[in-house]
Order: C-alpha cells, then sequence, then structure tokens
C-alpha cells in the first residue's frame, strides 16, 4: 500500500466519459439544434449564413451545460458534428456509422434537414460541415484519427473524378479538431464561447489556400502527405489556428 503521503500527491485520474452518456448527450444537443432551427424559422428575418453557425453554437452549449460533466463535452461536440452535417457520409462510414446513426435515427434526420437551413463558414457551408464533423471525430475517435480523416478524405478528392484536394477543406477539419480538442481537454472554456461565438475567432478561412487539386497538381506542388513541403504547409495552417483570437483568449 502506498505510504498516505504519497495518495494524497498522487493526481486523481480524470473521469472517463461513458459512451452511452455520450451518445445520449448528443442527441440532447441535436434536439436543441433542431428547436432553435424552427424558432429561427419562425422570425421575420431569419439568421442566415455564419450567424446561423452562431446561433446554433450557442443553443448547443446552453443544452451541453445540463449534461454530466464528464460527457458534456464530448457530447457538445458529437451533437454539433451530428446536427451541422446535411450529408449521409458518415451514416455509412464503417467506423462511426453505428455511433452516428444512434445520436440521430432516419427520422429525426428528415426532420432537422427540413429546418437546419445552412450554416455557414466564411460563407461555405461545406466548410462548417468540415469543421464540425472533425468536431464529432475528435469526440469519438480522438484528435490523431480525426486528422487523418481529413487528410484521408481530401486525397480521396483529389482522385480522377473528385472535387480535388483541398487545404481549404483542410484548414476547416484541422479548426474543428483544434477546437473539440481544447473543450474536451479544459470543459471551462465552454463559458467564454457561449457568451462570443465568432466562426473567424475559431476557424481558417479558405482565402490564399489551394483548392480543386488533381492528384497529379497535388504531387506536383506539394509531393505527397509524406513530403516536406506539405508538413510545412500542414504546420502553418495548425499554427495559425492556435493564433486565432478565440484560442488565445480561452488559454
Amino acid at each position: 500500500m502506498l505510504p498516505l503521503i504519497l495518495l494524497l500527491l498522487t493526481p486523481a485520474e480524470p473521469t472517463k466519459p461513458d459512451r452511452e452518456k455520450v451518445v445520449q448527450g448528443a442527441r440532447v444537443v441535436v434536439a436543441a439544434v433542431v428547436r432553435a432551427g424552427e424558432e429561427n424559422g419562425k422570425r421575420d428575418e431569419p439568421r442566415k449564413g455564419d450567424e446561423l453557425t452562431a446561433l446554433y453554437v450557442r443553443s448547443a452549449i446552453e443544452a451541453a451545460k445540463d449534461l454530466p460533466a464528464a460527457e458534456a463535452m464530448p457530447a457538445l461536440n458529437l451533437g454539433l458534428g451530428v446536427a451541422m452535417d446535411r450529408s449521409s457520409l458518415m451514416r455509412f462510414n464503417p467506423v462511426v456509422a453505428l455511433t452516428w446513426r444512434r445520436v440521430e435515427t432516419n427520422a429525426e434526420r428528415t426532420a432537422r434537414l427540413a429546418v437546419l437551413g445552412k450554416p455557414t463558414m466564411f460563407g461555405r457551408h461545406d466548410l462548417a460541415q468540415h469543421f464540425f464533423v472533425s468536431a464529432g471525430l475528435t469526440a469519438v475517435l480522438g484528435a490523431k484519427a480525426a486528422e487523418a480523416a481529413g487528410v484521408a478524405k481530401e486525397l480521396l478528392d483529389a482522385q480522377e473524378g473528385g472535387s480535388g484536394f483541398s487545404f481549404a477543406d483542410l484548414a476547416a477539419d484541422m479548426s474543428g479538431v483544434h477546437f473539440a480538442s481544447r473543450l474536451i481537454e479544459t470543459p471551462e472554456r465552454v463559458e467564454a464561447i457561449s457568451k462570443r461565438f465568432r466562426v473567424e475567432d475559431y476557424a481558417i478561412g479558405p482565402k490564399g489556400l489551394d483548392e480543386d487539386l488533381a492528384m497529379k497538381d497535388f504531387e506536383k506542388k506539394y509531393g505527397g502527405t509524406g513530403d516536406e513541403r506539405y508538413k510545412k504547409k500542414r504546420d502553418e495552417i495548425k499554427s495559425r489556428i492556435k493564433a486565432l483570437p478565440g484560442h488565445a483568449e480561452t488559454k
């Protein structure tokens, strides 16, 4: 047995979130976003675009405040990942499909899409989707796996017939991963976010980032994901994310 003094000095292990409670909490978060969408649709001038995204984030955070502490931030990020996703890609992904479908049934998805509108980041819904789905994946799989999934998606898009490799999409992915990771590691940051969420404070915009790169063009300019040129661009994006005002204000 350890001496009493060592027991007192040994830090308590953080409580691991209960996966079932995270899923149920995410359902609460998605329901809050749906209610916000319904109420927004009744306004004389409904919020749109980036303002709509901010509305949904605030609504999700309010719902997450009532969840058990250990599960609140994972549930918040998973819930937002499901709620902001207009595609069905994750619902058929072999790794996370079961989780996505447990958070939201097919009927609930149909109802959500009917009221969601098109929340955006920097005026683009695809960037909002990349950001929040990556945040959701971080809650389920962890930051490294979520980032790897984003890179894999861009490499797939770079194949013939795809939309092309996009560093703008990848920056949104990485922004979402960082957003979720910081919240899960230090939940008290959520208070500042609930008071003032602006897209540009937490995500990198597309300006100046290469997009629509076919594989041959991607390899010509960046070599590949193991090339130093690619790693330099990746690390540059990550540094820009860490320096964003929202993260700087909530250290």
